[in-house]
């Protein structure tokens, strides 16, 4: 067991008993490129919030933490057998169960924006690479779905500015379009199938709105016209003015 000083990234967290187990560091082999549900991971650098590990968590919240202690987001896993074990030399726990959510494997990367600072700001994804705009899209979903877990309400209407010099691929397309109409970290799909879900309500904002897509010969250039024509004829059908320029 480590220092309770250090500085947490994760926090594992028993949904049955509405309690948190642990804070920790790292997670080792959580973060893998695998689709399969059954994984086992290690948690170091590790410190228990009670007494004693539980051998058995039936359903159990691998929460994301942000430099100031917050929750940011949260996977969920099943059936997890727990131990105390030595990894690579120091004290670590064993977690194995069904993993519900499938990490993206670059998503530790992602969720290491969210720690840079306590308030995230603007473009915090431009920088990343293809695979980890995709990572952030994943993240930034588990992060609405945490924010609006009491129920979110709609609201129409505004003037939403999106920054189109970086939008270099899809993924990032969508982070330009989800950080515009829901502010930075903000998610409206991930796909244009998702994307149309958004647009249909739910996602805190709905049409009638106007979106003004600045420097969109970018998109055009990197995605070509009819992706993006397409994507405005899907806000223009669900009742988004849209100006390009």
């Amino acid at each position: 067991m480590s220092d309770s000083t250090q500085n947490n990234a994760y926090s594992l967290y028993s949904a049955d008993e509405a309690q948190e187990l642990c804070t920790a560091g790292n997670l080792v082999g959580f973060f893998v490129d695998s689709e399969e549900s059954w994984r086992t991971f290690h948690v170091v650098r590790y410190s228990l919030t009670g007494h004693h590990v539980r051998e058995n968590v039936e359903h159990l919240e691998v929460r994301v933490l942000d430099s100031g202690g917050g929750v940011v987001g949260s996977y969920s896993a099943s059936d997890v057998r727990i131990a105390e074990v030595e990894h690579e030399g120091e004290s670590a726990l064993r977690l194995s169960g069904y993993l519900l959510d499938h990490p993206h494997p670059h998503a530790s990367v992602a969720w290491g924006r969210w720690r840079e600072s306590v308030g995230l700001g603007l473009n915090a994804w431009v920088t990343l690479s293809p695979e980890e705009r995709e990572a952030w899209l994943d993240s930034v979903r588990l992060h609405h779905d945490w924010e609006s877990s009491d129920g979110e309400t709609d609201s129409s209407g505004g003037v939403y500015q999106v920054d189109g010099r970086n939008i270099t691929d899809r993924a990032g397309l969508y982070c330009a379009i989800g950080e515009a109409i829901r502010g930075p970290g903000g998610y409206f799909g991930s796909t244009l199938d998702a994307f149309r879900d958004c647009l249909g309500g739910g996602f805190g904002v709905t049409p009638p709105f106007v979106l003004n897509w600045h420097s969109v010969k970018t998109a055009q250039a990197h995605l070509g016209e009819s992706y993006v024509d397409e994507i405005v004829s899907t806000m223009r059908s669900a009742g988004v003015s849209v100006n390009l320029s």
